[in-house]
């Protein structure tokens, strides 16, 4: 995980566009003329929507693991009195993971109850992602000020997050930079 983390810390904003903006938007654009356009059980999913499926997932695992690292990493650069609880942000960013396989086995099965089931874990994956999105703008503000930050002092970075392809441009070489000090300064430490 270590390598991971790594890879997405010191990771150029247009490497973390290219990886999660632009190759899955080619690859969706790609699979739609072979994907049909209506599964409504599992008898209609074929291999090309197998394909596309793992592509999604592969994709969200990326997306996720970007912010693993970055949670993760800014947790670790705030003072321990201001740290936030980062249990729950684990289980935010592991539960969309689960949901996912557990959304088309729900969406292709022909119970008429499904949407009952469907709605609340929708919702609570909706919320999860948005915690995600808390914890990481908040840590980058702790991280940056090295003091408490209320809400409007983390709007900013909260919907840069929010819409990723634009913020990417604008968080990512800030956390470079938190990075590269931090590096820097366990350089000079252990000189």
């Amino acid at each position: 995980m270590k390598a991971i983390e790594t890879f997405f810390l010191r990771a150029k904003h247009w490497q973390i566009f290219l990886l999660l903006f632009v190759v899955p938007t080619i690859a969706e654009f790609a699979a739609i003329g072979f994907v049909k356009t209506t599964i409504r059980s599992w008898n209609d999913v074929d291999g090309a929507t197998l394909l596309l499926l793992g592509a999604m997932f592969l994709y969200l695992l990326c997306f996720l693991a970007w912010y693993w690292s970055l949670g993760t990493f800014l947790t670790s650069m705030v003072e321990s009195d201001l740290k936030l609880n980062d249990g729950f942000f684990r289980f935010a960013l592991l539960y969309p993971l689960l949901y996912m396989p557990v959304f088309f086995w729900i969406m292709l099965s022909p119970s008429l109850g499904s949407a009952a089931v469907l709605i609340p874990l929708h919702l609570f994956c909706m919320f999860c992602l948005l915690y995600a999105l808390y914890f990481v703008s908040k840590n980058l503000v702790m991280a940056e000020t090295g003091k408490s930050a209320s809400f409007y002092d983390y709007a900013g970075p909260f919907f840069l997050n929010w819409f990723y392809p634009i913020g990417i441009w604008f968080i990512q070489p800030r956390v470079n930079r938190l990075y590269a000090e931090r590096k820097n300064a366990e350089r000079s430490v252990s000189l």
